[in-house]
């Protein structure tokens, strides 16, 4: 064998255990970030963030933006006022978590957060929906609203 013809092979050997090496079996390439669920993760931490700084009022307005949840007054102060309640409730504001991500189809967003309190962690879920475009590219730029908001302490159903 000639020596141009071992180093051929070398190196066709070597981009080979390149490859192998790169994925190997049983592994999984991680998939790609999901834009949409990324911008819904920010406006969800902006309101969690403005509810932990006691600037709940604000906080429901600027998350409601676009939401016929935002015209039903009385629910809506309702569960302010019970969202003012949670220091009192559970302890003082530690940080928050995403814990669940979950496209329903191509136009319905669940979100689940965990709320560390001192004493206590809190649920939040967030559903959002955004109106089926007739095209795709108006589709991907489709204005998402939130449709339900609530929070609970059952921590036991996120073991289900």
């Amino acid at each position: 064998m000639t020596t141009s013809r071992r180093v051929s092979i070398s190196l066709w050997a070597f981009a080979v255990l390149l490859f192998v090496a790169e994925i190997s079996p049983g592994q999984t390439v991680p998939p790609k970030p999901d834009p949409v669920l990324q911008a819904l993760d920010v406006r969800i931490s902006s309101f969690l963030e403005g509810v932990s700084q006691g600037q709940t009022q604000n906080a429901y307005q600027d998350l409601l933006t676009g939401s016929q949840l935002a015209a039903q007054q009385e629910p809506l102060k309702e569960l302010t006022e019970k969202t003012k309640q949670l220091q009192t409730k559970y302890g003082d504001y530690h940080g928050f978590e995403q814990i669940a991500a979950k496209r329903i189809g191509a136009d319905l967003v669940l979100l689940r957060y965990l709320y560390k309190c001192r004493d206590f962690p809190v649920v939040w879920y967030f559903t959002f929906y955004r109106t089926p475009a007739a095209d795709e590219a108006a589709a991907e730029n489709g204005d998402w609203r939130v449709i339900a908001v609530r929070f609970d302490t059952n921590l036991e159903i996120l073991g289900l």
